[in-house]
């Protein structure tokens, strides 16, 4: 094999590397290996970018009643996994506010101190509706799976983030580390991003390093 066909080979599993952990999961939310055939995707690829158009022996009946059937298997299991994972962050947060220490807010919200920090807390007179919060976070499902962690102290602006880290951003004191436990309606919802799965509970340890206006 010569240099030039091992790097096509690497190339191609790269492309479609990308495509199965970025393009796809976007184009189609709940989409997972099992849903796809993957001699299939990789002769639509090919066909496409050879532009021989689509390849009727393979696309034949009715196209309209494949993607129907398609899209409806999706749909109910993000449903049933909805509900799962619904029960399962209702179960856990009744558990988790019986436990000393920990607060559970008006909007349902449950945070627990970790570290207390400063005296400087949110103040819109002060930082103004907006203000640039510098974070480090870790961020799991109640089963403890990791879905998202800072490597280094991230800025953004507290309105950009969902309703519970808004929350939690303006209720803690600048310097403290808090634990906090977001029901899925302060979160993403039915909406649930990638690994973390509609209607997902999420637990936060975060650490607020500063708030700027």
């Amino acid at each position: 094999m010569t240099d030039l066909e091992k790097a096509k080979q690497v190339m191609g599993y790269l492309i479609g590397y990308r495509i199965g952990s970025q393009m796809l999961p976007q184009m189609l939310p709940g989409i997972s290996a099992e849903d796809v055939v993957a001699e299939m995707l990789a002769q639509g690829v090919a066909d496409a970018m050879a532009d021989k158009g689509v390849n009727e022996d393979i696309v034949s009946g009715d196209v309209e009643k494949h993607q129907q059937v398609f899209f409806a298997a999706l749909q109910e299991r993000s449903r049933a996994k909805g509900e799962a994972n619904r029960e399962l962050g209702r179960k856990y947060m009744e558990e988790n506010g019986k436990r000393e220490g920990v607060v559970t807010t008006e909007s349902g919200l449950q945070y627990e101190v970790i570290t207390p920090g400063g005296s400087e807390k949110y103040d819109a007179a002060v930082h103004g509706e907006a203000p640039t919060a510098e974070v480090m976070y870790k961020g799991t499902l109640v089963d403890g799976t990791v879905f998202d962690q800072s490597k280094a102290p991230v800025k953004f602006n507290i309105r950009q983030v969902i309703p519970g880290f808004t929350e939690a951003l303006k209720l803690m004191p600048v310097g403290s580390k808090w634990r906090v436990t977001i029901p899925s309606d302060l979160a993403y919802g039915t909406q649930g991003p990638g690994s973390i799965g509609p209607n997902s509970t999420l637990i936060f340890e975060m650490e607020l390093i500063s708030l700027t206006k």
